[in-house]
């Protein structure tokens, strides 16, 4: 797509938001009622054309290293912008899990929640083990789940702890894991972040300001099944931070 005016790109993304608010609140609705438990692989062709028209029109140019593996049943990245949930939603069929604070986004929140978004609550043992069944059955009905085990967003200068807990469904289910590295390259670098006291449509509007949006995400090695939470958490976040840094303890933050 060539390079659009702002107020354009602005016009088309409000456009692009409306639809899917439609396409949660009229089209799903009636595909349940069609074509019944299957409606969520019938709608699976809408949300990611979503993803990716929205990602043409803010002017993603995406640099792949590394070969995404079909058998990994859960992804593992670092976390820097709302960005990264469609870059990867744009890439194929996926559940997200997102932390509890995104279900209130102003529209992406909404959408969030109507298209099986898994939330998770910080600092509730309680529910964070029950959605870790969750994902646990969603593993081992062979959908994939993407989740970000820092459980929070950082500038990309450094990937913090991954929490083990959230890497426990991986054992429960005994599936595969492949972590991603996440990197946004040029003027992006210092636009894209979503960290902080950052609110979404102010965020939203700088980012309408860059021309394109440069990305690169890396494909690591894939850790087998049945290796311990604890263990596959460390390996992970090592095998991210090489990616992104070259040596694999030379950023990796304290965590939180």
């Amino acid at each position: 797509m060539r390079k659009l005016p702002v107020w354009s790109k602005a016009a088309l993304v409000a456009g692009m938001f409306a639809y899917g608010l439609f396409a949660v609140a009229v089209i799903m609705p009636l595909l349940h009622r069609v074509a019944g438990r299957h409606a969520e692989r019938a709608f699976e062709p809408i949300r990611a054309g979503w993803c990716r028209t929205l990602c043409r029109i803010l002017g993603v140019s995406l640099e792949i290293a590394g070969e995404p593996s079909p058998d990994a049943r859960l992804l593992v990245a670092n976390h820097v912008s709302w960005l990264d949930i469609l870059v990867l939603g744009a890439s194929g069929p996926m559940v997200f899990v997102a932390k509890e604070e995104v279900s209130d986004w102003p529209v992406m929140g909404y959408l969030a929640r109507h298209v099986g978004t898994l939330f998770v609550r910080r600092g509730d043992a309680e529910q964070t083990a029950v959605t870790a069944e969750r994902m646990a059955w969603t593993l081992r009905q062979g959908k994939r789940l993407m989740l970000f085990p820092e459980g929070t967003t950082t500038a990309g200068d450094k990937v913090l702890r991954f929490h083990a807990r959230l890497l426990a469904p991986a054992q429960l289910a005994h599936v595969p894991v492949q972590a991603v590295a996440i990197e946004y390259l040029g003027d992006a670098r210092n636009v894209a972040p979503f960290i902080g006291e950052d609110e979404f449509l102010p965020h939203l509007l700088r980012v309408l300001m860059l021309e394109s949006i440069a990305m690169r995400m890396h494909y690591c090695p894939v850790l087998p099944a049945g290796i311990p939470r604890d263990t596959l958490a460390q390996t992970a976040r090592r095998q991210v931070a090489g990616a992104l840094f070259g040596v694999a303890e030379a950023k990796v933050g304290a965590g939180r």
